[in-house]
């Protein structure tokens, strides 16, 4: 038996890193470091079975973030600069760099015994 279980959550911060969008797998987007403050809030429904996640649905307000960065709409600046990263390579540096590090952070939560998570 699956049961469901929600989570609501607010996310508060810089934006220091670069923010990498994927769509199918590919590379879609990379925002460079705006160093903007962001504050949005996000609600997530999770699946469980087992004691263990087995679907997830999210509704997150990726518009209220975007144009908190200056992405949507588009300011002149941060759309030079996004124009500038994927001309230069440094958009796909910096999504193999993001894959690799998430990759590794999965990674390390996945060899620590559950009742130390």
């Amino acid at each position: 038996m699956t049961t469901r279980s929600g989570v609501r959550l607010r996310m508060r911060g810089r934006h220091t890193g670069p923010f990498v969008r994927y769509r199918d797998g590919a590379l879609d987007q990379a925002i460079p470091p705006t160093g903007h403050d962001i504050d949005f809030e996000q609600i997530h429904v999770l699946g469980l079975r087992d004691g263990k996640v087995v679907s997830h649905e999210a509704v997150r307000d990726d518009i209220t973030m975007l144009g908190q960065l200056g992405v949507f709409p588009p300011a002149p600046p941060t759309a030079l600069r996004m124009i500038a990263w994927r001309m230069t390579g440094r958009a796909a540096r910096a999504a193999t760099r993001v894959t690799a590090e998430a990759a590794e952070a999965a990674a390390l939560l996945r060899d620590k015994p559950a009742e130390s998570r």
